[in-house]
């Protein structure tokens, strides 16, 4: 149990308090493999209660995943908007 703790600690130090991954995408992988391995021999409480953090850590990543993708989908309507009016403002002068 003591590996899988080890491993879970040092995937969350992967991650910014924000959510943001801090390493490459095959460190993460290879982390997140570690500590599934780790796992697999655990008692099934202890394993249960382990793969729940390692969910949130997970989910919290998503969520700034999502949140920066929404949020550069909006700036790229804005400025395909902003454009629009500026050609049709423009035909004017």
């Amino acid at each position: 149990m003591n590996q899988a703790k080890t491993h879970l600690a040092e995937l969350k130090t992967m991650f910014h308090s924000t959510g943001q991954l801090n390493v490459t995408l095959e460190e993460y992988q290879a982390k997140l493999n570690e500590l599934l391995k780790s796992t697999e021999h655990l008692p099934k409480d202890t394993k249960e209660a382990i793969l729940k953090e390692t969910r949130e850590v997970i989910n919290k990543g998503i969520l700034f995943t999502q949140k920066q993708l929404e949020s550069t989908e909006n700036a790229f309507s804005e400025n395909k908007s902003r454009n629009a009016a500026n050609l049709n403002y423009a035909k004017f002068f």
